[in-house]
């Protein structure tokens, strides 16, 4: 009985993992390159990451919040009427 235990712990921690994205994976989403990824998380910018030993993952639910962060939109301005006068 505790090795289907263990092994269903095993499954469900493997599934979580393969949702997190690796930096080639999250560089490639986010048209970037991987020296690119790799300076922010040194200069500490950039989306939040899980640092797992020496692997690097990070979770699709914070790229999409730091992408819709980073989103910049227009605003359209109205242009003063010069036929007022």
């Amino acid at each position: 009985m505790k090795l289907s235990t263990q092994s269903g712990r095993e499954s469900a921690a493997e599934n979580l993992l393969e949702t997190l994205l690796t930096e080639h994976e999250y560089a490639r989403i986010t048209k970037r390159s991987v020296a690119s990824v790799r300076r922010d998380r040194l200069l500490r910018q950039g989306c939040p990451y899980v640092k797992l030993g020496a692997l690097v993952r990070y979770r699709p639910e914070d790229v999409r919040a730091y992408l819709e962060r980073s989103l910049r939109r227009t605003e359209v301005r109205e242009q003063p009427d010069d036929r007022a006068e």
